[in-house]
Parts: C-alpha cells; sequence; structure tokens
C-alpha cells in the first residue's frame, strides 16, 4: 500500500525534509512550471506535487546521472525494482555483520551493464552506506564507507509506490542545471539547492561529482539567479550562512530577500557536531 503523502525514497545529506515547513510557506500557491534543477532528493518536488493543488508542470534535474536514472526507473519500472530489491534486501539482512560489510564493498566495486541492476546497486548503497552520503573521487568512482546499520530499509514499497505514483506527473533531466528554463513564464517558480558553500575547511562537501562545485559554479549560478530575475521568473535558493554567498546576493544591483532559517548538520561522523547550524534562503519575490 502506498504511504498517504510524497516524500524522498532516498537518504541524501543536505536533503530538505527538516526545512519544508519553511520552503512550503515560501512556494507560491499558483505555480505553472516548477522546476527543482538540483533536486537531489527532491523533498520540494514531492512535496508540491502531493499538495492540493499541484504544478501544472514539473522538470526535476540533477547532475548525478545515476540519481536521475534512479528517478526514471522508480517511474516507470517500479514492479521490477520493488522485485530486485526485495532479493538484495533479503540476502544482505540474513548475514552477520562482517559479512554485511563485505557484501557492501562487494556491491560498490561491482559494475553492471543493465540500468536497473544499475539503479538497484544505487539504491542499495544509498540505504547501508555512512548517512546516505553521495561521495564520488576524482575518477567519479563511489567511494563512501559502510554504515553498518542494524536494520536498513533497503525497500520500502509504499514510500516508492507513491513516489511513482507523482513521478508519472513530472519531466527528469540529467545534465547541466542551467539548460531547463526553456519557455518559462512569470508564473514559474524555481528552487535552488546546490551544494552548500562550506562554513570552514573541514566542513567542505563539494565533493557531490568529480569536477565539485566551487566559487565559480556559486557565481554562475548567482548569474542565472539574475537572469530569471529579469525576465520576472520567481526563484527560492538554499545555501549556507556564509558571508561570501551573502555578498553574492548583496551585490547583485537586484532587490534580493535573505532571511537565515535554523537547519541541522546530519553528516558528521561526530554526533556532537550534528547541532543547529545556519542556512539562509535567498528569493526575489
Amino acid at each position: 500500500m502506498a504511504d498517504k503523502t510524497g516524500q524522498p525514497f532516498l537518504k541524501w545529506a543536505g536533503g530538505k525534509r527538516q526545512l519544508l515547513p519553511e520552503l512550503l510557506a515560501r512556494a507560491p500557491m499558483k505555480i505553472s512550471t516548477f522546476y527543482e534543477p538540483m533536486c537531489g532528493g527532491a523533498a520540494l518536488t514531492f512535496a508540491l506535487l502531493d499538495r492540493e493543488s499541484p504544478p501544472d508542470r514539473v522538470v526535476v534535474n540533477d547532475s548525478n546521472v545515476t540519481l536521475m536514472d534512479s528517478f526514471i526507473v522508480v517511474r516507470d519500472r517500479l514492479d521490477e525494482l520493488l522485485e530486485k530489491l526485495a532479493v538484495v534486501e533479503t540476502s544482505y539482512l540474513s548475514l552477520g555483520e562482517t559479512d554485511r560489510s563485505n557484501f557492501y564493498y562487494e556491491q560498490r566495486a561491482s559494475e553492471h551493464e543493465e540500468l536497473i541492476d544499475r539503479v538497484v546497486q544505487f539504491l542499495f548503497l544509498n540505504k547501508t552506506c555512512f548517512n546516505g552520503l553521495y561521495r564520488v573521487n576524482k575518477k567519479g568512482e563511489f567511494n563512501v564507507p559502510h554504515g553498518r546499520y542494524k536494520n536498513p530499509k533497503i525497500l520500502n514499497e509504499g514510500v516508492l509506490s507513491t513516489a511513482s505514483r507523482l513521478l508519472n506527473r513530472a519531466e527528469i533531466f540529467s545534465g547541466d542545471y542551467a539548460e531547463r528554463f526553456t519557455n518559462f513564464s512569470k508564473n514559474d517558480f524555481v528552487y535552488f539547492d546546490p551544494p552548500f558553500e562550506p562554513l570552514s575547511v573541514t566542513s567542505s562537501f563539494t565533493s557531490y561529482n568529480p569536477g565539485g562545485f566551487g566559487r565559480i559554479e556559486q557565481i554562475r549560478l548567482r548569474s542565472i539567479c539574475d537572469f530569471l530575475t529579469d525576465h520576472e521568473v520567481k526563484f527560492l535558493l538554499s545555501n549556507s550562512a556564509h558571508d561570501y554567498i551573502r555578498g553574492l546576493f548583496d551585490g547583485a544591483l537586484r532587490d534580493y530577500a535573505i532571511s537565515e532559517v535554523d537547519a541541522r548538520r546530519s553528516i558528521n561522523s561526530d554526533k556532537a557536531g550534528r547541532s543547529k547550524i545556519k542556512e539562509i534562503l535567498v528569493s526575489n519575490y
């Protein structure tokens, strides 16, 4: 049976489920096309698709090809996905701690030709790796260690079924986020959730793709926000409460609203480091 509410089917570091009340409060009630061009787990997309008056059209995109392949498979090949995930879950959960770890690293090192098998591998690793973190090395190889959870929910049929139903109304892409904005109108709405500007050297989390997401990309993103503003398209953007990011938008010669919200850091290996932090929300309305 499907869950009653839409939610991400992935664990995702930096995911926005905790900030949904703040984001939904700022989202327009009437949206022609909603764009989430750096969607990650797509928490806001699922929430908007599931509300009483959903957007007329939804476009989701991410530079992570495997991530977006998983969205396509969940939407288009749900039954096959559920069957294969059930096999993997049963195999993994039947093992002891050491054998689970070996199973994880064997799966992490495996290469698959078939799309469905790559997505099954991706979802398995997502549910059993450390904190749902997605990180790759310079060769583009996933290198997150085993999470050692007691009873991970590798197969959550309700969440996947609801996600599949909602994604039937979405256009799914993988590529450069700036290429998604075509034929936009004043009633469109864009939500940007880029890799955050690190607040310190040790908090850096820009290894989402081999090329990273540094300050040049932050500047480029600001220019896209300027472009949308000049064409009267509403956007909302999340980022760390870093002086550099504030300066980018304060100095944009446009009337951007910047507000602070509390969030919780969840990817620190030390529990003491998982305290509340400040994030900023930037909008042009």
